[in-house]
C-alpha cells in the first residue's frame, strides 16, 4: 500500500473502521443489549444517524468561525430528542468572544447552555453557564442579541469559561402541531466570532484528523459507551420499577452535575408490555411554560412521530372534565384519546419534561391493564 499523503487523517479513518466493527459486535449485535430483531435493526439505523451527527457537528466544526448546526430531526434522532423542540449546537473556544443573535417567534422557551468538553466524548460536557429568554432582554419584534465572552459586556451577556467547548440552544414549542412536523416552524439564529480571526486556512491533515477524532469519541460514547438498556441508574428522576415513572426532578440548585437543562423537571421510566396490555398514566399538569411526554426506543430515540403518535404536549392533550389527563401507552389503538403508539416495541422509555413549572410537578400515576378494558374503565 502506498504511503498516505494525509497520514494523520488516515490513522483516524482506520480507527473509524475499527470502531464500526466494535460497534457491530459490542453494540448492535450484543444480545445483552438487544434481543428483539426490531431493536437490532434500529441499532444499525441509529449508528448511521450518529455518523451524520459526527460529520456535521464535529468534522465540519470550526470554533473560530462557528455556525449553529441543527442537532436532531425526524431523520436524525439521538440521546433523548423530542418532536416539540429544535436543538442547535456550535463548537466554540474559551479564549474567544462571540455574538449570538436571532428572533423569537413561536417559541415558548429559548435557552443557551455553555459546556466544557466531555471526558468520555459525549456531545455536551459539564455545564459552565446557562441563560434563558426570561433572563435577557428581547425586543418588541422578538429580536435579541447575546454576547458570550470572558470579559463582562453590557446588555445580554453569558460569561465564557476558559474550558468552554460548545454552546447548545434549546428552542421549545407548545403547539398543536409539533415543531418538528411543521415546515413553517424554524429557529432564526446565528453566531459569529467577535475576534479578528481572518479567513480559514485550507483544510490540513492535522486539523481534520483532530476534528474526526472528536467525532469518533462521540460515536463511541453514544454506542458501546452507553449503559445496558434497563440498567440501574443513579439519576434521581429515573424509576427503577418497570411500567412506572419517577417523581419529577430538577437539577437547578441540586448541587448535582447537570446532564440536561437546569430549567426542566424530568421524569423517566420504562414500559414493558405484552401485545394486549396498556399502561395508563394519569395526573394533573402544573401551570408552566411547557410539558410533554415522549416514548423512546432502546437507543434513546423518539419513536416515529410523523406518521404515528409517540409524543404529546400540553397543547395536544385532551383533558378530562376535571382538568386531569389520562394517557394510554399501547401497541394498538384502545379507542380513547391520548394514545401513544409503541410502534411494535415490547419495551422502551417514557420521558416527561416539565419546563419552568409554577409548582413542583406531581408524579404521574401509572397502572397496567388489558387494552380491551381501557375504554370501559374510561
Amino acid at each position: 500500500m502506498a504511503a498516505s499523503r494525509a497520514p494523520q487523517t488516515t490513522r483516524v479513518f482506520d480507527d473509524l473502521i475499527g470502531l464500526l466493527t466494535e460497534i457491530r459486535d459490542g453494540y448492535a449485535n450484543d444480545a445483552k443489549r438487544f434481543d428483539d430483531p426490531l431493536d437490532v435493526v434500529e441499532a444499525y439505523r441509529y449508528v448511521g444517524q450518529l455518523l451524520s451527527v459526527a460529520s456535521e457537528l464535529f468534522y465540519e466544526a470550526d470554533p473560530e468561525r462557528p455556525r449553529f448546526a441543527s442537532i436532531v430531526s425526524p431523520a436524525r434522532k439521538f440521546q433523548g430528542d423530542n418532536p416539540d423542540a429544535i436543538y442547535h449546537f456550535a463548537r466554540i473556544r474559551g479564549d474567544r468572544a462571540y455574538r449570538v443573535w436571532g428572533t423569537i417567534e413561536e417559541e415558548c422557551y429559548t435557552s443557551f447552555t455553555v459546556h466544557g468538553q466531555a471526558p468520555d466524548g459525549a456531545l455536551a460536557g459539564p455545564l459552565l453557564g446557562d441563560v434563558n429568554d426570561r433572563d435577557f432582554d428581547v425586543n418588541d419584534d422578538g429580536s435579541y442579541e447575546v454576547i458570550v465572552s470572558a470579559r463582562k459586556h453590557p446588555g445580554n451577556w453569558i460569561e465564557l469559561h476558559p474550558d468552554a467547548h460548545s454552546i447548545m440552544v434549546r428552542s421549545y414549542y407548545q403547539l398543536e402541531t409539533s415543531a418538528q412536523n411543521d415546515a413553517d416552524v424554524a429557529v432564526r439564529i446565528d453566531i459569529e466570532c467577535l475576534d479578528d480571526v481572518g479567513s480559514p486556512d485550507p483544510l490540513s491533515d492535522e486539523v481534520f484528523a483532530e476534528r474526526m477524532a472528536e467525532g469518533l469519541a462521540f460515536l463511541r460514547q453514544a454506542t458501546v459507551g452507553q449503559a445496558l438498556p434497563g440498567a440501574a441508574s443513579s439519576a434521581p428522576f429515573v424509576s427503577a420499577v418497570p411500567n412506572d415513572v419517577a417523581k419529577p426532578f430538577s437539577f437547578r440548585d441540586s448541587g448535582l452535575p447537570v446532564p440536561g437543562a437546569a430549567d426542566i423537571h424530568y421524569s423517566m421510566g420504562r414500559w414493558n408490555l405484552g401485545p394486549d396490555e396498556a399502561l395508563i398514566m394519569t395526573g394533573e399538569l402544573p401551570d408552566g411554560v411547557f410539558a410533554n411526554v415522549t416514548l423512546w426506543n432502546k437507543q434513546m430515540q423518539a419513536l416515529e412521530y410523523r406518521n404515528r403518535t409517540s409524543s404529546v404536549n400540553a397543547a395536544q392533550l385532551e383533558f378530562e372534565g376535571d382538568g386531569s389527563y389520562r394517557i394510554v401507552i399501547a401497541a394498538r389503538d384502545p379507542g380513547v384519546p391520548n394514545w401513544l403508539d409503541t410502534e411494535g416495541h415490547r419495551e422502551g422509555t417514557i420521558f416527561w419534561r416539565f419546563l419552568l413549572p409554577d409548582t413542583d410537578p406531581p408524579k404521574p400515576e401509572c397502572v397496567v391493564m388489558a387494552i380491551d378494558d381501557v375504554a370501559e374503565r374510561g
